[in-house]
């Protein structure tokens, strides 16, 4: 079966530091691409992502991941089935 293709928004206002060595743990999936914005108080990457198992899992894992560093994270489909 060929991965399904996510796309996962994490964004942190004065949580830990969320950079591209934060994203070496990613849980449930494989990081493809990620692309960074930067203010002064917030971090945001729109990362593409690589998972074998359900959005739902994975959503599940990311926000288990992301939650005690401080950020939020929220998921949409690119390609494969929900």
């Amino acid at each position: 079966m060929a991965p399904r293709t996510t796309i996962a928004v994490i964004l942190s206002v004065g949580g830990a530091p969320l950079d591209a060595a934060a994203l070496a743990d990613l849980p449930a999936a494989r990081l493809v691409r990620a692309q960074f914005a930067q203010g002064d108080a917030a971090v945001c990457v729109a990362a593409t992502l690589e998972h074998a198992g359900p959005r739902a899992a994975l959503r599940r894992a990311l926000a288990a991941w992301a939650t005690p560093r401080g950020w939020s994270v929220t998921i949409a489909p690119l390609t494969g089935p929900d």
